[in-house]
């Protein structure tokens, strides 16, 4: 434990190899998504949102428990945070950067399905303000790795409000924005 603090807006800060690695591995990191999105949520519960037996959830618990992801209360299980926040270090420890980019590599590869399931079974049931304002934001434009990394720190900078906030307020759904930076290899 200890590899994980909370920043202000709520998002479990990962910076160790360790939680990078306990996370990335693909059942710990729904049974994380779950809970981060829905609140605590029992054994029996996180089995079936993920697909896999009760006793094989525990084990997954327990070990993102060990680093300061989880907490158990009971037969219930709560993230310790709202999200998740880490980053591939510039320099530094190597163990930490193969986490990183195993823990983004694992976290892009979970979400892949999400927009075809939105397309599929939610957009044809949406009301037509809400269809009007979703969609996709897809630009190329060239940039530095600097400049990539400040376009996402300026992104949570404008989201702040919205990502703080506890409670809906009327007429509020909770929007899941999914935002994919991807440079290419160079030449």
């Amino acid at each position: 434990m200890g590899e994980v603090r909370v920043n202000e807006v709520g998002d479990m800060v990962l910076t160790g190899a360790e939680a990078m690695r306990v996370l990335a591995e693909p059942v710990r990191l729904a049974i994380t998504d779950r809970l981060t999105r829905h609140g605590a949520t029992t054994t029996a519960e996180l089995a079936e949102a993920v697909g896999v037996a009760a006793d094989e959830v525990v084990g997954h618990a327990e070990r993102l428990a060990e680093v300061g992801l989880v907490k158990r209360d009971g037969d219930s299980w709560e993230a310790c945070g709202r999200g998740i926040f880490f980053e591939i270090p510039e320099d530094g420890d190597g163990e930490v950067q193969q986490a990183a980019r195993a823990l983004s590599n694992a976290m892009l590869l979970s979400y892949e399905h999400l927009p075809r399931q939105w397309v599929a079974g939610t957009e044809p049931e949406l009301e037509l303000d809400w269809a009007r304002s979703a969609g996709l934001f897809n630009a190329g434009m060239w940039l530095t790795a600097e400049e990539l990394r400040k376009v996402q720190e300026d992104l949570e900078v404008l989201l702040m409000p919205y990502l703080q906030r506890k409670e809906p307020i009327p007429d509020a759904r909770r929007v899941r924005m999914l935002a994919y930076f991807l440079p290419p290899k160079s030449d």
